[in-house]
Formats: structure tokens, sequence, C-alpha cells
């Protein structure tokens, strides 16, 4: 049994749903709120095969942000009852070329985080996270070879470690080894 307000007594537990798969993303679902509910059980489940209704590696800020709504607004009020959620939150990560850069030659990479309350169908709390420009080999080989960010950084980086390799879509992301290892894709989002 879920319960939302805190007891002495009790452990709050609080359910939410994920509309995503990714260990990552669900790690970043559960650290976030245990910013905000410190001594309570959290409980993700993962609702699959959502369209996100973009490309597969979004590559500007209105596509990045659409995915996330996209997403998010399937798993309806109605669902989130249904399942005894408090919560539903939905994560996409983007990438643009900076607009102050004149020759648009790096990436920048960034998500959106969506999330909503059962009881509040019509509000969406949306952020962005913070922005990062990937290093010029990689975005290379996103804008002319039009690879997809996770391939493209496990190329670059599994030159310097091999244990590197597999890593974009994992729990390192990218950012992992931009940070050698300080900051994890969870952490990040």
């Amino acid at each position: 049994n879920f319960i939302t307000m805190k007891d002495d007594n009790e452990t709050v537990k609080i359910k939410i749903l994920i509309a995503s798969g990714s260990i990552s993303k669900i790690n970043a679902a559960k650290l976030g709120v245990n910013k905000l509910f410190p001594k309570t059980d959290i409980v993700i489940e993962p609702i699959l095969n959502l369209d996100s209704g973009v490309s597969e590696q979004p590559m500007s800020d209105a596509e990045t942000i659409a995915g996330a709504r996209n997403r998010l607004v399937q798993i309806t009020s109605q669902m989130m009852k249904e399942k005894n959620a408090e919560f539903a939150i939905s994560i996409e990560g983007g990438l643009e070329t900076n607009k102050h850069d004149s020759q648009q030659r790096y990436l920048q990479c960034f998500a959106w985080v969506c999330l909503k309350h059962r009881d509040s169908e019509d509000f969406i709390s949306e952020t962005r996270s913070s922005t990062f420009v990937l290093p010029d080999i990689v975005s290379k080989a996103i804008m002319e070879d039009k690879e997809e960010l996770g391939v493209a950084q496990d190329k670059y980086f599994s030159q310097f470690n091999k244990e590197n390799l597999g890593v974009g879509k994992g729990e390192a992301g990218t950012i992992g080894p931009l940070t050698f290892g300080a900051v994890s894709r969870s952490q990040y989002y």
C-alpha cells in the first residue's frame, strides 16, 4: 500500500511511472525523488513502448522537449490511479548546435525532464538539464555520418579505454567519460 503523507510510524512509499526502460533514466528518477523525499521507499515502474513522436536522436531543443512531453501524456491520470502511482516522469536526451557558434560545428548535449502528479493532468513540470559540448570528433560523427550519440561516443571513447565501449546508452553515458567518471548519466539527468 502506497502512502503520500509522512507518518513517524510508517515507511513512506511513493510509486512512480517512468516512460522508459532505461536503467539510467530509472536511476535518475530515483535520485531526484530521493532528494525531495529523503526517507522514502521509491518504487519505479517502467512504462515501455511509448512513442516519442520524434526522431531516434532529437536534434533540437524543440524536438527534444516534444519527445519528453509526448511520452508523458501517454501516461494518463487514469493509468496512474490504476497502478497506484503518485507521479509520472519522462526524460528525453537531445542535441543541438550552438546558436552562438557561427560555424555550427559543435553539438551541445542536454535532456528535458517532464513530471506530473496523478491528480493534476493539466500541469506538467518541465526542466532542462545542464548543457555540455561534445568533442569535435563525436559531433562530426553525428552530423556528417548520421550516427546516434551513443554509437558515436562509444567509437570515440573506446579508443582510449576499451572499458568505455558500450557505455553510451549505459550508466556512464557520454558525460561519464567526459568527466572521468565524476558524473554518471543518471546523476546528470
